[in-house]
């Protein structure tokens, strides 16, 4: 069952990731508002900090040794989607090209994350 939750809580993980991206791209050639696409992103990391509420609460319930760091790299992997939501959010309210380099290397990182987490190679 663990098994399962893993690979779907990090498919969840990779989803939000991707539609962040994308609402990036949306934002690039102003397909949203910025009131529009920060309402999206706000929904994004709203349904992540639940995923790591939950994923925190699983990891005080005595799991064994490789469940308990499976919990913890989806934790830490969750903080990296919300840091990455929350700086298309500051690009989204400034246009800066600091704010967006600032998306774009931390974007790169939770894809990073995501991709150990899922055991993707590429």
């Amino acid at each position: 069952m663990l098994t399962t939750l893993g690979y779907t809580t990090g498919e969840s993980l990779l989803v939000t990731h991707m539609a962040v991206g994308t609402l990036a791209d949306a934002v690039g050639t102003k397909t949203y508002t910025a009131e529009q696409a920060t309402s999206f992103v706000d929904t994004y990391i709203h349904i992540t900090q639940g995923l790591r509420a939950q994923m925190t609460k699983l990891a005080g319930t005595g799991l064994r040794k490789d469940d308990a760091q499976f919990v913890q790299d989806t934790i830490r992997t969750a903080d990296e989607v919300v840091v990455e939501s929350n700086d298309l959010k500051k690009y989204i309210a400034s246009r800066s090209q600091a704010d967006a380099e600032a998306y774009d290397n931390d974007r790169k990182q939770a894809l990073k994350e995501i991709k150990a987490l899922l055991s993707i190679k590429d």
